[in-house]
């Protein structure tokens, strides 16, 4: 293998904690406000994390199908690693609250 193709591991500093939040499911709806609930989200979370958790405790990321596809929801998957291996999937509501989430899967 040449020097150019080599992989190497790097720590990443994502803190404890990532939130992938499914940009897919927004599509689904036909309201502009709920096409963005995704984004939305993704901000309110961070913004809450930030201030309860402190920075980079919590990586908030949108990303494409989690291929959990639900009707009228938005798909959320935690991975921690407290708990190596282990996502947890959400199918939430488009008009919830960045705190409510924050409640229900982050707070500790």
């Amino acid at each position: 293998m040449s020097k150019d193709t080599k992989i190497e591991s790097a720590e990443v500093g994502w803190g404890e904690t990532v939130v992938m939040i499914c940009t897919k499911c927004g599509k689904q709806f036909q309201s502009a406000h709920n096409q963005a609930a995704p984004e939305r989200i993704k901000g309110d979370l961070k913004s809450i994390a930030k201030a309860e958790l402190g920075k980079g405790s919590v990586r908030v990321i949108t990303t494409s199908c989690l291929n959990i596809c639900p009707v009228d929801k938005i798909a959320i998957a935690v991975a921690s690693k407290n708990e190596p291996g282990t996502f947890k999937g959400y199918l939430v509501d488009p008009d919830i609250s960045g705190e409510e989430l924050f409640k229900k899967i982050l707070k500790k």
